[in-house]
């Protein structure tokens, strides 16, 4: 990607939640799965995710992942049924990264799972889910960048993501947001 795309799929995955602001906790913190109903609300997140990046123009590049980060592939997905290339690329990479990420991590419900078996899932889900093209890029990379980042420290993975986010955001003379 070139570094504009880049910074926009950045600022995306950062923000791709923001819209679960306005959802209850109640549907938010629930244990176990959410019903029909409570599903329909968790599902405006999406909306209300663009509404607030809205007002900030600095923002706006969030917007195709933060809009389109539950699309899917075949077009079954949400808020707008959108399929294959009707998909922003960086909402398509993003979507991977974010199912691959879920999957992988603990949370207070569940064990993370390995890597292997989240890359299993993921290929499950090439064509339907998932672009089949990213899919296969995905596989290649996941396995020793995982076992990579698996084995550093919260320090070292903060100064990871800053040296990212310096590269993507500040120009290096200046240091100056582009």
């Amino acid at each position: 990607l070139d570094p504009s795309r880049m910074r926009a799929l950045m600022l995306g995955a950062f923000l791709h939640d923001v819209g679960k602001i306005g959802i209850s906790d109640n549907i938010l913190l629930k244990p176990g799965r959410l019903t029909e109903s409570e599903f329909a609300v968790m599902r405006t997140h999406v909306v209300l995710g663009l509404d607030i990046l809205g007002q900030s123009e600095w923002l706006h590049a969030a917007r195709e992942v933060v809009g389109n980060h539950h699309e899917k592939f075949d077009g079954s997905g949400y808020p707008n049924g959108l399929a294959g290339e009707q998909i922003p690329l960086i909402a398509r990479i993003f979507a991977i990264a974010d199912v691959f990420d879920a999957l992988t991590s603990v949370r207070p419900y569940k064990d993370g799972m390995s890597a292997a078996a989240a890359l299993a899932i993921i290929a499950d889900g090439s064509g339907t889910h998932f672009d089949p093209r990213l899919v296969a890029l995905f596989r290649e990379l996941a396995p020793r960048l995982f076992e990579q980042l698996n084995a550093c420290s919260e320090t070292e993975l903060r100064e990871q993501l800053g040296a990212k986010a310096r590269r993507y955001f500040f120009t290096a003379a200046d240091l100056r947001p582009v």
